[in-house]
């Protein structure tokens, strides 16, 4: 597997052409909206343009500032397609229903985005910021969040983008969603809050991978039930509980490549712990498989069971089959990025995994 690409950069794609249309407040940006064709790029001048709820178009469109310019708009898309927002400060969105086919790419979230109904959408969240959001009583409950709506999968893809400070989770997902090599720094609890990095509530199919937790109060988590979900490659270097991969009620996920980092954690643990388990009101968690990580231990209970484990590099506890010891790491004993998580030559774990790569991340 090759390695994923850089972490919660920010950075977007490159910029689409040049500006075909021109807009300077709400009113000008709907019509120029309604007169634009399939590949223009409309410009905004600096200002804020209200809610834009754009609407179909049969090929896409483009709505980004004008060169130095800094444009503020809502999101509200109930059937809209064929949309691509760049390089915008967004409060709130909403993409609803039969919206399909929409980028939002190298923007500025301020507010809170709610994914509600859509399936097989092919939206795409890239290279954006969701920075020091907070979460107040009764409102929207992480930067992201998408109900469950159904058991198809959302066509929804979240990459390369950045989730820091505040306390409002970062990504809470009810239904399959791709959470592919974002960055979650700093996301701690506030006051009655109980924040998560990621929080899957059943999410048949997810996908997590290749994501970077640093200093957050949870890292991966499912209290309520999780099926199907695949957890890979990512690095999870928390200081808060010891959990870090937290699986209750599990059907059938898959586990494997992650490096989950040792230290310090609440109530006297050490951090970097996989933990499968469930409320005692749910089921037990079953057909789990956790293959070649890098992790503290490996806690199953109240009745949970998993179906594989086998390969993971495991400071105690370990079974057999798997390792004992602790890595080392190219970029040290604390590594500042990702990429320094790779073992280093000589590390145990090195080259052991099941499918002769290194155990953790690759």
């Amino acid at each position: 597997m090759s390695e994923p690409g850089v972490q919660g950069s920010g950075t977007p794609p490159l910029a689409s052409g040049t500006c075909d249309r021109t807009a300077t407040n709400a009113a000008t940006l709907a019509s120029q909206w309604s007169a634009a064709t399939a590949g223009q790029t409309i410009c905004l001048a600096t200002g804020s343009y209200g809610t834009f709820t754009a609407g179909t178009k049969p090929g896409v469109v483009t709505v980004k500032p004008q060169s130095g310019a800094t444009a503020t708009l809502a999101v509200r898309f109930n059937g809209a397609n064929n949309v691509r927002l760049e390089g915008l400060t967004i409060t709130s969105a909403a993409l609803l229903g039969s919206t399909r086919d929409v980028t939002i790419t190298g923007s500025r979230f301020t507010g809170a985005a709610t994914i509600d109904g859509v399936a097989n959408s092919n939206i795409l969240f890239d290279g954006n910021t969701h920075l020091d959001i907070n979460a107040p009583t009764g409102s929207t409950p992480a930067r992201i969040h998408l109900p469950y709506s159904s058991s198809t999968h959302s066509g929804v893809t979240i990459q390369n983008s950045r989730f820091e400070g505040g306390d409002a989770d970062g990504i809470q997902t009810g239904v399959a969603v791709n959470i592919l090599n974002n960055q979650f720094k700093d996301i701690l609890e506030n006051g009655p809050n109980h924040t998560d990095s990621i929080q899957l509530l059943g999410a048949p199919g997810a996908v997590v991978r290749g994501n970077y937790f640093l200093n957050c109060a949870t890292g991966i988590v499912a209290y309520d039930g999780v099926e199907r979900a695949v957890i890979e490659d990512n690095v999870l270097d928390l200081r808060g509980r010891p959990w870090a991969i937290e699986l209750y009620s599990d059907d059938g996920s898959i586990v494997r490549h992650n490096t989950l980092q040792y230290g310090a954690c609440d109530w006297n643990l050490p951090c970097g712990i996989i933990d499968i388990t469930r409320k005692t009101a749910d089921d037990v968690g079953q057909g789990t498989v956790i293959v070649d990580n890098v992790a503290t231990e490996i806690s199953v209970s109240n009745g949970s069971t998993v179906a594989e484990r086998h390969h993971n590099l495991l400071r105690r506890d370990a079974q057999s089959g798997e390792l004992t010891g602790a890595p080392v790491f190219v970029g040290g004993a604390n590594p500042t990025d990702r990429s320094g998580f790779r073992l280093a030559t000589g590390s145990p774990g090195k080259g052991a995994a099941s499918d002769g790569t290194d155990v953790g991340i690759r």
